[in-house]
């Protein structure tokens, strides 16, 4: 992998815990691979858990990929401002799904999103996620909206 600009280490689900909103078994990725002010690299297996919270008669949904894509979104906003900024999904956009559910990926899930818009109360990501095999799971864009400034 080539170093980006500016790229910080990889960085362990403890150590990013205190800057999302999410708690126990809701924090969906493992770790932070690499990021930059642009950029966050996140995998995870969290997907694999028979007790992932948004299994539903002990399936996943593609749909819950966009979940994963948030939490990554979230973490890169804690990442640059140091602390947790609570907020809500205000759009998903060109949501492409290329699986309907996650029950027969095995791998680890790589989320890769970039900021293409932050504002003050708010930013646009575009984000994609694929299994160990680069396999492409779901590309997106999503808006979010922060409660507090």
């Amino acid at each position: 992998m080539q170093k980006l600009k500016n790229e910080y280490k990889p960085i362990s689900q403890a150590q990013f815990a205190h800057l999302i909103p999410h708690a126990g078994s809701m924090m969906l990725i493992d770790q932070v691979d690499s990021w930059t002010d642009k950029q966050i690299h996140c995998s995870t297996h969290s997907h694999l858990a028979s007790d992932n919270p948004l299994r539903l008669n002990g399936s996943l949904s593609a749909m819950h990929l966009i979940e994963y894509g948030a939490q990554s979104m979230a973490i890169h906003g804690g990442l640059l401002s140091g602390k947790s900024s609570p907020g809500f999904l205000a759009a998903v956009r060109g949501a492409h799904f290329h699986i309907d559910n996650l029950d027969s990926i095995t791998t680890t899930l790589h989320i890769e999103a970039s900021a293409e818009l932050k504002i003050e109360n708010g930013a646009v990501y575009a984000f994609r996620i694929t299994d160990s095999h680069n396999l492409l799971l779901l590309d997106a864009r999503a808006t979010v909206i922060h409660t507090q400034a």
